[in-house]
């Protein structure tokens, strides 16, 4: 079951949601782009492994819901990649989509234990699209795995 909460991170009231499963419950912003889950309390993480320094540096702790909450990293196999890049100060989304590797290119990109064989697909980071802190949904359309059904929302006013 799924309902719509307030986000801890940015506020919004349209566009966070909490679904419930059998023993867990999962959240997700499409306005800042955090998702949490029952599983990330102070007593079950300490980091989250494999993870960015600026994913780490950037989590933050909802004293209501007693849970910590990431900025998403969302890999889409074949549709790409959408992932926080900056500093703690200055960061926003990217989308960097999969392309082919050109042939004259192909060598650098070996697969590893099969000598010989090449990898025919990249991310490419070098030309990612580049969303504000407050414009995850319009990074999720970009990549096609969300539609225009969800209101797009507006950060909250600075003071």
């Amino acid at each position: 079951m799924e309902r719509i909460v307030d986000c801890p991170i940015c506020y919004d009231q349209d566009s966070c949601f909490e679904d419930f499963q059998e023993k867990f419950k999962s959240y997700m912003c499409f306005n800042c782009g955090f998702m949490s889950s029952s599983n990330y309390t102070k007593d079950s993480v300490n980091k989250i492994e494999n993870t960015s320094k600026l994913v780490e540096d950037l989590k933050y702790f909802d004293e209501e819901r007693k849970l910590y909450w990431y900025p998403s990293v969302v890999n889409m196999g074949k549709l790409g990649i959408i992932y926080p890049e900056g500093s703690i100060e200055n960061w926003g989304w990217r989308f960097a989509s999969v392309v082919s590797v050109d042939e004259h290119e192909k060598e650098s990109y070996p697969i590893l234990d099969k000598e010989g064989k090449f990898y025919t697909e990249k991310l490419d980071v070098k030309n990612a699209m580049e969303f504000g802190q407050y414009e995850f949904l319009q990074a999720c359309q970009s990549m096609g795995i969300v539609g225009n059904n969800l209101q797009e929302t507006k950060p909250l006013a600075e003071s």
